[in-house]
C-alpha cells in the first residue's frame, strides 16, 4: 500500500509540473511536443513503405516518448489482438495471440480513447496474473484509427505503478493519430506487393504493363479528357473567398479514378506529363482576366516542383501557390529547397498538402519553408468531437503561426468542425461545406 502511496505522490508532482509548464508557456510546452512527434516522425519517414519497419519505429519511438519498460503495437484479427510489434519488455511477445474481450485494449478500441491504468494490482479491468507475468504495473494504451476504422492499440507499460501523467496521454495519443496514418500508407502498399507477387508478374509482363500504361496516358492527354474544376478557400469568420484549389477529372472512357490514374503515371515514368497536362487545362479553364477571386493553388509533385516552368505562368493578382503532394518520398532536399526559394523570390508562394498524414509532411515544413500549410482532413474530420485530432491540430496551428505560416483546414464539411477550428486558431477553411470542387462559370 505504501508503494502505491509513493506512486501517486510522484505522478501527482510529475503532473503538476507538466500543468505549471502548459500554463507558463502553453507555446513552448505545444512545441516541444510537436517537436518530439517530428523527429519520430522522420524516423518512420526513412522507413519508406516498409510494413514492418515501420511498426518497429512506431513501438520503439513511443517506448522512448513516454520513458516506458516496452511498447506494443497490437492488430485486431477476427476476435482477437495479435502483436504485431514489440520493443522492450513486450519485444519477446511478437505474434500473441489474446482475446479481444475483457482487456484494457480490447475496451480502448470499444470505446475509441486512450486508456490508463495506474496501478494493474487495483484496477478491475486488467488481468492481474497477465499483468504480473511480464512485469506490467502501469499502462497507456491508444486506439489506432486507419480510414475511419479502429484496427489496433498502441500500447505502452512500466514496471512502476503510477508512471503515467497527462503529458504522456497526450504524446501517446498524438503519436498514434501519426501511426494510423502511416499505416494507411504502408498496409496499402503491403497488400499491392503481395497482389503482385501472387500474380507471379515477369520481368516481360512488367515491361509490357508499364508500355500499356504510358499509351493510355498519352491518349488520355491527347484527347484532351482532363476537365479543371475549382474548390474554393475561404477565411473561416466571414467566409470570404481568399482563392480556389484547382483540381482534375478524368472523362476517358476507361472510367478510372483520380489516384488510379497519377499511381498509373506514377508507374509508367509520367508524372510530369500528366502532373503539367493538368496544369495546362487549369491555366486555360482560367483564361486570361481576373474573374476568378484570390490566389490559384495548383497540386504538383516534387519532380514536377523542381522540373516544370512555372515563371511562364500567367500574371494574376492573387497569385500562384504550388501545393506540394505527399505521393512520392524526397531523397535529397538540397536541390528541391533550392527550387523552392527561387520560386518564393518569384512571387509564388509554397503550400505543404495534407499535413498530419503520410510520411513526409512534417519534414517537408522544416526542409522547406512554406509560406501555407494544408491541415490534412484526418485531422479536421469530427475535430469537434474527437480530442486527439483537437491536441495534434493546436500543436501544428501553434508551429505555423509562430513560424510565419498560414494554415488551411481542408475537408471541413460541419459548422461544428469550422467552429472548433477556429476557437483553436485556424484562420482559413476548405471543404464541402464552403463548396464543392466545380468547373469555372463563365
Amino acid at each position: 500500500m505504501a508503494h502505491s502511496d509513493d506512486g501517486s505522490i510522484v505522478r501527482n508532482i510529475s503532473e503538476a509540473r507538466g500543468s505549471r509548464e502548459r500554463k507558463r508557456d502553453p507555446k513552448a510546452y505545444a512545441f516541444r511536443q510537436l517537436f518530439e512527434i517530428i523527429d519520430a516522425q522522420s524516423e518512420i519517414a526513412r522507413a519508406g513503405l516498409d510494413l514492418k519497419g515501420v511498426v518497429d519505429i512506431v513501438t520503439r519511438r513511443a517506448q522512448s516518448l513516454t520513458n516506458s519498460t516496452g511498447a506494443v503495437l497490437e492488430m485486431v484479427e477476427d476476435s482477437d489482438l495479435v502483436f504485431w510489434s514489440g520493443s522492450g519488455s513486450f519485444q519477446e511477445h511478437e505474434g500473441v495471440r489474446s482475446p479481444l474481450s475483457g482487456c484494457l485494449s480490447g475496451l480502448c478500441i470499444s470505446e475509441g480513447t486512450v486508456l490508463r491504468c495506474h496501478d494493474s494490482e487495483s484496477d478491475d479491468r486488467v488481468n492481474k496474473q497477465a499483468c504480473r507475468k511480464i512485469g506490467l504495473r502501469s499502462a497507456l494504451v491508444a486506439p489506432l484509427e486507419c480510414e475511419g476504422e479502429l484496427i489496433g492499440t498502441l500500447k505502452v507499460a512500466s514496471d512502476q505503478p503510477n508512471a503515467y501523467t497527462d503529458h504522456h496521454v497526450e504524446l501517446l495519443h498524438t503519436l498514434a493519430a501519426f501511426a494510423g496514418s502511416v499505416l494507411n500508407s504502408a498496409l496499402t502498399h503491403a497488400r499491392l506487393t503481395e497482389s503482385i507477387e501472387q500474380g507471379s508478374l515477369d520481368n516481360q509482363s512488367h515491361r509490357s504493363s508499364v508500355q500499356d500504361d504510358r499509351s493510355r496516358l498519352l491518349g488520355l492527354i491527347a484527347e484532351n479528357c482532363i476537365s479543371p474544376v475549382f474548390q474554393p478557400i475561404v477565411e473561416l469568420a466571414s467566409g470570404r473567398v481568399v482563392g480556389f484549389e484547382a483540381l482534375s477529372r478524368f472523362n476517358a472512357v476507361e472510367q478510372l479514378g483520380v489516384d488510379e490514374w497519377f499511381a498509373m503515371a506514377t508507374r509508367a515514368g509520367m508524372c510530369l506529363e500528366l502532373e503539367a497536362a493538368c496544369i495546362a487545362a487549369a491555366v486555360e479553364a482560367l483564361g486570361s482576366t481576373d474573374t476568378v477571386p484570390g490566389y490559384i493553388s495548383l497540386n504538383v509533385s516534387p519532380l514536377t516542383l523542381r522540373e516544370y516552368d512555372f515563371e511562364s505562368l500567367p500574371k494574376r493578382e492573387g497569385g500562384w501557390v504550388l501545393e506540394l503532394t505527399e505521393h512520392t518520398e524526397v531523397h535529397d532536399y538540397t536541390e528541391l529547397t533550392a527550387r523552392v526559394k527561387e520560386l518564393q523570390s518569384k512571387g509564388i508562394r509554397i503550400a505543404i498538402d495534407d499535413v498530419g498524414a503520410g510520411f513526409s509532411s512534417l519534414r517537408h515544413i522544416l526542409r522547406l519553408s512554406p509560406d501555407i500549410v494544408k491541415l490534412d482532413l484526418s485531422i479536421t474530420r469530427d475535430i469537434d468531437t474527437v480530442r486527439r485530432n483537437q491536441l495534434l491540430a493546436s500543436a501544428i496551428i501553434s508551429f505555423s503561426r509562430d513560424s510565419g505560416m498560414y494554415l488551411v483546414a481542408e475537408g471541413v464539411e460541419t459548422g461544428d468542425e469550422r467552429d472548433t477550428l477556429a476557437r483553436l486558431g485556424v484562420i482559413y477553411g476548405q471543404g464541402y461545406l464552403f463548396g464543392k470542387p466545380a468547373p469555372i462559370e463563365c
